[in-house]
């Protein structure tokens, strides 16, 4: 076996699965040493471009994160980015032509019947300097960023040529929760990594010193290489979790934090309640922007039968309180976690377990089969181990 080897891959084999070990090892922890450029570049697969450029920003992104470069760490960005666009700082998405023209269609009719008038109208202008229509430029968009800078102009352009129908129809769809135009475009997620735009933008103006960044600012950074190894190694290593295998982190990129604990906390509430639950890691229920809806989830209901039995102390207010911590490590230092692990823990005699793979479907117009989250962390677990076996 080569030095390369020695060093750095049967350090990583035993953190993997703590063969022989004492216990497994997170892909962020620095089991094993920092990678050169040399040795990360070999990690790269041989059919892609530029290898040395992937593993030189991949490494550059981990330590503006302040994340070890090490090799489970190196391995895990790596299966993200050729799981989600094989090696492609901006990926063609196939039919993205239709799928836009669905969606505004779709959006059209649901303002009213001179909605489908006042969207071919759209399509008909063009936007300052340009000498194609709307139209025209969103059927001949193929990447991503195509499509984010026609629906750039296309926003600007209804807001300074159109204000009051623009502003009518943003009201219509705040009335009628059906999404304004600005909510039209289906890139949710971007760049190599495919990471949530909503996360890289919220990460973006909590490293700003004003706390605030421009979307639009995001996107172009997120289609560049060096941007989207950033922002998707935050994404996905830049956060504390008690993972005993990378499967569930990956889960976790595809489902959100901690989706991968609270997915287990799911199946022992159900196992204690008698209350069937779909392990799908959200313990609350959200919006479509992400945050906590007032009526309670399937899960809150469970937790308040839960508590009423075995943590009589916990009001509804309090476990309210706990429950909008379940995405952050915090929630595990919370009252209601701690009594469920409790409880568990002398109903069964076991500890509480903290992590299984969440059962959600994974619902995006840039898909055409249907896939879950189960699915994609399994494929990407595949691609990590493929990475290690480099190493050799």
């Amino acid at each position: 076996m080569s030095s390369f080897a020695s060093r750095l891959l049967i350090p990583a084999l035993c953190a993997l699965w703590a063969a022989g070990c004492t216990r497994q090892v997170r892909p962020t922890e620095p089991s094993t040493p920092r990678l050169t450029p040399e040795e990360a570049t070999a990690l790269v697969p041989e059919s892609v471009p530029d290898r040395e450029g992937w593993a030189l920003d991949t490494l550059n992104a981990l330590d503006r994160n302040h994340l070890p470069a090490d090799l489970p760490s190196v391995c895990a960005v790596f299966a993200v980015v050729e799981q989600e666009s094989n090696y492609h700082a901006n990926p063609v998405v196939p039919d993205l032509a239709r799928i836009v023209r669905r969606r505004l269609e779709s959006y059209a009719e649901k303002l009213g019947p001179l909605g489908a008038t006042a969207l071919e109208q759209l399509l008909q202008a063009r936007a300052r300097g340009s000498k194609a229509t709307f139209g025209e430029r969103l059927r001949q968009v193929r990447t991503e960023r195509d499509l984010d800078l026609v629906f750039r102009d296309l926003i600007r352009y209804s807001k300074e040529e159109h204000p009051i129908l623009f502003g009518a129809a943003d009201l219509a769809s705040e009335l009628t929760g059906r999404g304004s135009l600005s909510q039209l475009n289906p890139i949710t997620t971007a760049g190599s990594m495919q990471v949530s735009v909503r996360f890289s933008v919220e990460y973006a103006a909590r490293q700003s010193g004003d706390g605030e960044a421009d979307e639009w600012v995001v996107r172009d950074r997120l289609y560049t290489r060096a941007g989207g190894l950033y922002l998707g190694s935050a994404r996905l290593l830049g956060y504390d979790a008690g993972y005993d295998a990378p499967v569930y982190r990956f889960a976790d990129y595809n489902a959100g934090f901690y989706a991968s604990r609270n997915a287990a906390v799911q199946d022992a509430l159900s196992q204690l309640t008698g209350r069937p639950l779909v392990p799908d890691g959200d313990l609350l229920a959200y919006d479509e922007d992400g945050d906590a809806r007032d009526e309670p989830s399937n899960t809150e209901k469970a937790l308040r039968l839960f508590t009423a039995r075995y943590a009589t102390w916990i009001s509804d207010g309090h476990l309210r309180a706990d429950l909008l911590q379940e995405k952050s490590h915090g929630f595990e230092e919370t009252d209601t976690y701690r009594a469920l692990a409790a409880t568990w823990l002398k109903k069964t005699g076991r500890p509480l377990p903290y992590a299984r793979l969440p059962e959600v479907a994974i619902v995006s117009p840039k898909m055409k089969s249907k896939r879950t989250t189960k699915w994609f962390a399994q494929s990407v677990l595949r691609r990590y181990e493929a990475c290690l076996r480099r190493a050799r």
